[in-house]
């Protein structure tokens, strides 16, 4: 192999190492909760007693929270706390 190869070669590597530390936007920070609900800067407790308020009333707006739902998920956001669940 000549040297232009194993840049080359190093170059790809690095770069696909750096795409792979990235998260995604659609899970950035999102943990997991339990029965399909993730959450961000939410404690799991308060995220499965929002999703299942949401799911019982469809409420656009549930303790301070501002929701909505769109096929089969459900999302809450109030500041920077996410919360996400399946309807």
């Amino acid at each position: 192999m000549s040297i232009r190869h194993v840049r080359l070669l190093l170059v790809a590597a690095l770069a696909s190492l750096a795409l792979i530390a990235v998260p995604s936007t659609a899970n950035a920070g999102l943990r997991n909760c339990g029965g399909g609900v993730r959450a961000a800067v939410v404690a799991c407790s308060k995220a499965k007693r929002i999703a299942a308020e949401y799911a019982k009333t469809q409420a656009k707006s549930l303790q301070g929270y501002t929701c909505s739902g769109g096929g089969s998920q459900g999302r809450c956001v109030l500041d920077r706390k996410v919360v996400t669940f399946p309807l």
